[in-house]
């Protein structure tokens, strides 16, 4: 595991073929360039700001802004569920804007099983289950709609 923070240096475009490579900024993908710097499955939160704690997924050939610190893994979905569940946005600090430093996280102890294999299990586990859950919220919310609908012609 690798625990950094961005340091890339680029100008940003929309994606095309000559722009391929994406720019991870604090919160999601804020660009594309033609190079990249960083190859892997990571974790992203912002460094400093509201935003600092809350996390996101990313994979592939990318590159980092700054303002962003960094966990590259091999167990990404397992790492990141464990993350969500700890709340990394008690780790920050400061009156102004909170601040998050990549060396916080590296002192972060967290208990984990050791075995890689029971590790990527949990994590197909637990994206399964998140997706379950994100399905069955859409569908909800899609059957509120047609039954709101409907009974908005019922009254009319």
């Amino acid at each position: 595991m690798e625990i950094g923070t961005g340091k890339s240096r680029f100008i940003k475009f929309n994606k095309s073929e000559k722009y391929m490579y994406k720019i991870l900024g604090s919160t999601s993908i804020i660009g594309y360039t033609n190079h990249f710097d960083y190859e892997g499955d990571f974790i992203l939160t912002a460094r400093v700001g509201a935003n600092a704690g809350t996390i996101y997924r990313e994979s592939g050939k990318v590159k980092i802004s700054d303002n962003t610190v960094f966990i590259k893994a091999s167990q990404i979905n397992f790492l990141y569920y464990v993350l969500t569940n700890y709340n990394l946005k008690r780790l920050s600090f400061g009156t102004g804007q909170p601040l998050i430093k990549s060396s916080e996280l590296n002192k972060l102890k967290l208990e984990v099983p050791t075995n890689e294999l029971e590790q990527q299990e949990l994590g197909v586990i637990f994206f399964t289950i998140d997706t379950l859950i994100a399905a069955n919220e859409y569908n909800l919310k899609n059957a509120l709609n047609i039954r709101g609908r409907f009974n908005l012609h019922l009254l009319m």
